[in-house]
């Protein structure tokens, strides 16, 4: 099936459809910012409970608001403080909240059930490693107790010679309280599908570096970790609670995952520029994935197979961005879909080798409605103005300079609306913003 794109946008995004010259009017999205006033933000989490409650991160901190973005209030669980990687996760079915630190090769494991009031906190993952990532879905084949779903847990894991090369899960069934590996890695080194394109990410020849995107646990139950591998989109699927892995090459337009890459103030080639990638699937065996690929664009490409393969895959930005960064997804039972991306519009542009001084990159939001029809439309709009953006110098293809390292985050609201979380590192305050998109 030919699919075509069509966004409608906000008056400082032009109107534009991607694939078949397509385009149609619409209602203008608008698209704001909303200051939390907590500083200090880096690698930002977003969760919105089915009450409305909205929770955000900043590093090792909690930060929720029970009033539509209006006001904010610190619930940080006791004990956590900033580490080497921060991550927030909300149980959409039970409204549980997770946070994890990562502490040395252990995490700082906190979950609360009362929205942030009190939590409960355990170190927990001992055996896994940087970029941790959680999620939780019905179980599959093994009994839960004392919670009704399992709970993932993965990150990248030890290697050789000072680099992760797999990617590996633990899973609990006691509602994160305790943790097991899995099985196998969802994905192992050297790659059976090739080698990076300039040899191997780090300098190492057929390595392929093991960070992974947000990991998702469908309505099923079964596991889904994204990554760019070998500089390339693909997804690990797993349908026995990660005891067995099947991994899927989403498409051949490419990641910057090589020594071509840089990684923001790393050395360049150190492998880390553009692993990051999220994936959702749906009731109906439909999976979305969203990466960036070597042309330093957002693309969307859908799966009507439960992953066994993807469609073609779709730019999903309007025409005057130039270079994009971090994409985030999510997706709810209604079956709309979120997007979150940094994008500049003043970027140097292939061949990407002019001076980033004066670039600038600013949030992007956007939400299609029909995801999986023929011809989908996209709304789409920048969160801030052209003459305030959230980030100066680079923030591609490697992690953005000014605080916001590995990742932003997306997140639909119930009544439809699309909440981005963003740092705002315009200024040394690093302050956590929310964008939110309403129609």
């Amino acid at each position: 099936m030919r699919r075509s794109w069509t966004v409608a946008a906000a008056a400082a995004v032009l109107a534009m459809a991607v694939g078949s010259p397509v385009a149609t009017a619409g209602s203008s999205p608008r698209a704001t910012l909303v200051r939390t006033g907590f500083a200090g933000a880096a690698e930002p989490n977003l969760g919105i409970a089915k009450d409305g409650t909205i929770y955000g991160t900043v590093t090792a901190g909690v930060v929720r608001s029970t009033s539509n973005g209006r006001t904010w209030t610190d619930v940080t669980p006791p004990g956590h403080v900033q580490t080497l990687d921060p991550f927030l996760y909300l149980d959409k079915a039970t409204g549980r909240v997770y946070k994890s630190d990562l502490a040395g090769t252990c995490q700082l494991l906190s979950y609360s059930d009362d929205r942030g009031d009190t939590w409960t906190s355990l170190p927990a993952a001992c055996n896994l490693s940087d970029h941790q990532s959680i999620t939780a879905g019905p179980p599959i084949s093994s009994p839960t107790v004392g919670y009704p779903n399992v709970v993932y847990n993965c990150s990248q894991t030890l290697g050789y010679n000072g680099y992760s090369f797999a990617s590996g899960c633990d899973r609990s069934l006691e509602g994160g309280r305790t943790f097991v590996p899995t099985g196998s890695f969802a994905f192992a080194d050297p790659s059976p599908y090739g080698t990076a394109a300039d040899g191997g990410d780090s300098g190492i020849p057929g390595h392929c570096l093991g960070d992974v995107g947000p990991i998702h646990a469908g309505p099923d139950g079964t596991l889904y970790v994204p990554r760019g591998w070998c500089s390339q989109p693909w997804v690990a699927i797993s349908h026995d609670e990660g005891v067995t892995w099947t991994r899927t090459q989403v498409a051949k337009n490419g990641m910057n995952t090589t020594v071509s890459g840089g990684f923001g103030f790393v050395a360049p080639g150190s492998g880390q520029s553009d692993y990051q990638a999220s994936v959702m699937a749906d009731k109906a065996g439909h999976v979305f994935f969203f990466w960036v690929a070597l042309d330093r664009l957002p693309y969307l490409a859908v799966s009507y197979d439960g992953g066994r393969s993807f469609g073609k895959p779709l730019r999903v930005s309007p025409p005057q961005v130039k270079e994009a960064w971090g994409p985030a997804l999510d997706l709810d039972a209604q079956g709309r879909i979120a997007l979150a991306y940094m994008g500049s519009t003043n970027s140097p542009g292939a061949p990407w080798t002019g001076k980033y001084t004066d670039t600038t990159f600013t949030g992007y939001l956007g939400r299609i409605t029909n995801p999986t029809a023929a011809h989908p439309k996209i709304v789409s709009a920048a969160v801030t103005p052209a003459d305030a953006p959230l980030v100066y110098g680079a923030c591609g293809p490697g992690r953005c300079n000014n605080a916001v390292l590995d990742f932003i985050d997306v997140a639909l609201a119930p009544d439809g609306s699309v909440w981005g979380a963003f740092v705002d590192s315009s200024n040394s305050r690093h302050e956590l913003v929310m964008g939110h998109l309403t129609l």
